[in-house]
């Protein structure tokens, strides 16, 4: 179910006491300024009657509202998010379950899990490393070897950047186009992502989100010129343009001067995917009436 906006008023009202009073009743909602006005959404038609009502209650007089003298935690609504999102939880989970993966690395051992997410199986460490074809570990039935590169991190760092793009443009397209269309196209941007890095650089050792994510940037940003209306489409173009400058940056090997090696490759077959899919294939989530 899409958000309902319950209020629009001016930015000269302050809604501060309002909003402590809904989240008092548990009423979840979320507040932002559009177009010089203060817009406010609730989950559904019901709490926004409800919201209404409170609110032409309060202004008028007739509802006296009170600062808790106990301030209320925030309640994080699990179980919506996970209805909600379920495929953005799913991808969000496994990454920080295999987080742990890379942590031997640190002491020049591969680990027991690591060649196991790995494109093809590893050996070996603080030296060459021994890997096999990949067509010779597709034809032993290893295929999902074709999907996990993108659960390895290096680091905590690494994995808290590409969560945030992929949170923030993966739910997006999850509200706006579906759950399996998000599902689908995060598998088709890893498996092609990860097969071109490894036959481009022939490395197994790489790995992270961040080649799914440039692929959802891409989505939203090229769905967003055809479905204007939509807001859940809406980027801005500076950061469109940051984007692909960041890529550029890192392309041109100067992070390698401070011995940081990236999979640009995954990066960019990501963005063309991503912008190849939302030209040809834009469908509707449940949630927009489609």
């Amino acid at each position: 179910m899409d958000t309902v906006r319950a209020l629009t008023v001016g930015v000269d009202v302050d809604l501060a006491m309002f909003c402590a009073h809904l989240a008092q009743q548990r009423v979840p909602y979320r507040v932002f300024e559009e177009r010089g006005r203060q817009v406010l959404e609730v989950a559904s038609q019901l709490d926004a009657d409800r919201v209404r009502a409170e609110y032409d209650a309060w202004r008028g007089g007739r509802l006296e509202l009170r600062w808790s003298q106990r301030p209320m935690r925030p309640r994080i609504a699990w179980r919506r998010i996970l209805a909600e999102y379920p495929v953005v939880v799913a991808l969000m989970a496994i990454a920080i379950v295999c987080l742990p993966a890379t942590w031997p690395l640190d002491a020049d051992r591969l680990g027991p899990v690591l060649p196991w997410l790995t494109i093809v199986p590893i050996s070996g460490a603080g030296g060459e490393l021994q890997f096999d074809s990949l067509e010779r570990v597709l034809a032993s039935g290893q295929w999902w070897r074709l999907v996990t590169p993108i659960f390895i991190h290096f680091g905590l760092v690494h994995l808290a950047f590409n969560a945030a793009v992929v949170v923030e443009f993966g739910r997006r397209i999850e509200r706006g186009a579906g759950s399996l269309a998000l599902m689908l196209l995060t598998l088709s941007i890893a498996i092609v992502s990860n097969v071109a890095q490894f036959a481009l650089t022939h490395g197994p050792l790489f790995g992270g989100l961040s080649g799914v994510a440039y692929g959802l940037v891409a989505y939203v940003v090229v769905r967003g010129r055809f479905d204007r209306t939509e807001r859940v489409w809406y980027v801005n173009p500076s950061f469109a343009i940051a984007v692909v400058a960041m890529l550029l940056v890192m392309s041109s090997g100067v992070t390698e001067w401070f011995g940081l090696h990236i999979a640009n490759t995954a990066h960019w077959v990501g963005l063309v995917l991503g912008s190849v899919a939302a030209l040809l294939w834009r469908p509707r989530g449940a949630r927009d009436g489609g």
